[in-house]
Parts: C-alpha cells; structure tokens; sequence
C-alpha cells in the first residue's frame, strides 16, 4: 500500500516552478607557471603553496558577460526563492520571469558574437600592453587561447521545470520533502539579507532616505507577497509592511518620524528569527481574531498631544479579556506599555515610533505574554499604523 505524499508538499510544489540557470563564462586567464617569472626564483615546495594564474586577456572585455548573468540572478533573487540548486518561483510570475531570461539570454549571444568576431584585436591588445617587460609579454602570447575553444566556454542556458514527489516510494521523496519544509526558512534569510544591505546601504548613518529606498523596500514587500503561501503569515507580515509604507508622503525625502519609522521596519526585518516570530505572531493574532468572532481581542485607545518641536507624546489605555500568568515572569501588554510611556521612562522613549519600536523590540525578545493579542499588533497600533492594507495603497506606492 502506497504512502500518500504530504499534503502540504504537493500543494507548494503544485504552486511552484523551478528555474535552472546555466551560465559560462570563459575566465580569459591561464595557469601560471614558473617559467613565466624567469631564472634563478625560489619557490617554496608545490606541498606548500602553488602558483596563480595569469590573465591573458582584458577583463574589461569579459566583465560584459558577469553583468548579464548577475542581472539574471537578481531577478530570480527578486522572485523567487533559492531551491534544489536553483530558484523556485510562483506560477503566476513564472511568464514575465521566463520573458526577461529570452532577452538576457538574447543580449548574451549577441555579446558572445561582438566578444568572438574582436578576440584576435582584443587579445593583441593586451599583449601590447606589457610589452616593457618582454618577459611578461611572451608568457601572454604562449598561453593563447583558440577562439574555438572560448566560444565552447562561452553560455547561457535556462530550464523551467515542475518538481512533482515519486509516488513510487515515499522514503525517494524524503529529501524534497525536507527541501520543501525549509523554503520558509529559505525565504525568511534572503528578506533578512536584502533588509540587512539594505539598512546599511540607505539607513546607517543618515538622518532621511529618498523613494529609492522604498522602491527597495517595495520589492521586498513584492516578494513576500508573491510568496506568502510558503507560510500562513508571510502575507501578514508584508501587509504589515504596506501599512508602513502606505503612511508616507507620495514624495521624498523621508526625515524625522517617517525615517525612524521606515528604519525601525527594516531593522525588524534583518534578522531570519525576526521575521519568523513576526510571521507566527500576526499569524496567531489573525486566529484569535477570527476565533472571537472578527472582535479583537484586546483594544487600544491613544490619545495624542501635541509637544515641542512636532514631536507627539502618547498615552495608551490597554483593555485585556484575560490576564497574563504571573508565573512566565513576563508583562503583560498594557503592563509593559504603562511602563513605556509612564513617569520613569526614557525621554526619548516619549517618541510614538520610539514606543512602538521597544515594544516590538521587547516582543521578540520574548519579553511579553500576551495570550490574548500579539503585541507586535499593538506597537502598530501606537504607532498610528493601521494593520488592513487597500489595492490603492499598492498603486500609490507605484
């Protein structure tokens, strides 16, 4: 009697496609050998160390070809997911995906062809070059490659293909069974990476950020969004992160609250555990939501006051249906938030993102139970964020 394949396998998979990508690119250099460097050098034994290489042609001339397979892996980067070797990408992208891999893979013939028809011209030229050290120049022109042989080196080649389990035998499946178990995981690591360069190349240091980097940031709301069925609450996470984006001005640049608001959000996302526990926080929060009857299970109350120098103070009233143990050797939500925003906090604490911020910081510490709502919801809530997020928002944000 045959084992039926996971349930939750097959369906990923069934909303999956798997992207190969093949690319050559001849290096345009040679061994290096000790005749190269002439009489009387003293090596050390090959057990020891061993020589490099030499370049034989301009790498100039083959930087073309890098440039056209990077921009290839950025866009499967910003599709899809690293899977089996390769990249699994959802259906619905899978047409415009396959469209930009034809034009790439079309420029990189075309580079190809420009590369052959000026490799003898290319190649003489960067003899030339050295040619105030003969040595040198002799060990350049002795290494010459044929051009046929560079252009067998030379490639760029994609497969698009579905992965379906053997029914055969589960225990043949076992493995892309625990490929697919990990594509969450996958997922949450490459959002932590482009959150983390991301940070550090438009946040660190810097008192604002222009629409550049919310155009970053939208493509990471993009791809959690085109992924969200890796996880229940990917796309409550990303709907999180419009509700963000969706309270910015139309235009740059973004200071003061709006840029520690937009800071906060990606800093929140440059670590996988992170995004792990924001995603299974809102997932249970939506549960209990749900569970109630769509009543939330705790309500928060702000009110604000205006201050000096636009920066608003808040006090929050928490109402909690049931208490927290008093045994976790945790705080409650509304404890924490009183507090946060009471007599003895920090002044900079007085900030709406600032409070928000600590309580979302505290939560994944694991610092607040809360059996009732997901903390993380109320920071956004004190923050002014509303959860839902509208199809105009997107079109906004465009």
């Amino acid at each position: 009697m045959q084992t039926a394949q996971p349930i939750k396998e097959i369906e990923t998979l069934s909303k999956l496609l798997l992207v190969g990508l093949d690319v050559n690119i001849w290096s345009g250099r040679k061994k290096l050998r000790i005749e190269d460097l002439g009489p009387g050098v003293d090596l050390p034994p090959a057990e020891l160390a061993s020589l490099g290489s030499k370049r034989i042609m301009d790498p100039e001339q083959i930087k073309r070809f890098d440039n056209l397979k990077r921009r290839a892996h950025r866009l499967l980067e910003s599709e899809g997911v690293r899977f089996l070797g390769g990249y699994g990408i959802p259906n619905d992208a899978a047409p415009a995906i396959a469209k930009e891999l034809d034009d790439i893979q079309r420029e990189f013939g075309l580079e190809i062809k420009s590369f052959l028809d000026n490799y003898d011209s290319n190649f003489d030229a960067w003899a030339q070059k050295w040619d105030q050290d003969p040595k040198w120049q002799a060990a350049i022109e002795k290494a010459k490659t044929p051009k046929e042989v560079v252009a067998q080196r030379l490639g760029f080649r994609y497969t698009l293909v579905r992965v379906v389990p053997d029914k055969s035998d589960p225990a043949l499946s076992k493995g892309l069974e625990q490929e697919v178990e990990g594509l969450s995981g996958q997922l949450f690591r490459e959002i932590a990476d482009a959150a983390e360069d991301l940070v550090d190349g438009s946040f660190a240091n810097k008192s604002s950020v222009s629409r550049k980097a919310v155009s970053a940031i939208l493509k990471i709301h993009r791809k959690l969004t085109s992924l969200a069925f890796l996880n229940p609450g990917i796309h409550l996470v990303a709907e999180h992160m419009m509700s963000v984006i969706e309270q910015l001005p139309k235009k740059g640049p973004y200071e003061g609250g709006h840029f520690q608001t937009l800071q906060t959000l990606m800093l929140s996302l440059s670590d996988e555990r992170n995004i792990s526990k924001l995603a299974t926080s809102f997932a249970a929060s939506a549960a209990q939501t749900a569970a109630t009857g769509g009543v939330p299970a705790a309500s928060v109350v702000t009110e604000q006051a205006p201050a000096a120098a636009g920066v608003v103070v808040a006090s929050a009233a928490v109402i909690e249906q049931s208490p927290s143990p008093a045994d976790d050797g945790g705080m409650s939500v509304g404890e924490l938030l009183d507090e946060i925003t009471g007599q003895q906090a920090a002044p900079g604490l007085q900030d709406l993102s600032s409070v928000a911020a600590e309580l979302q910081a505290r939560a994944i510490d694991g610092q607040v139970i809360d059996t009732q709502m997901s903390a993380l919801g109320v920071a956004t809530s004190i923050a002014n964020i509303p959860m839902p997020t509208t199809q105009d928002a997107l079109d906004f944000c465009m």
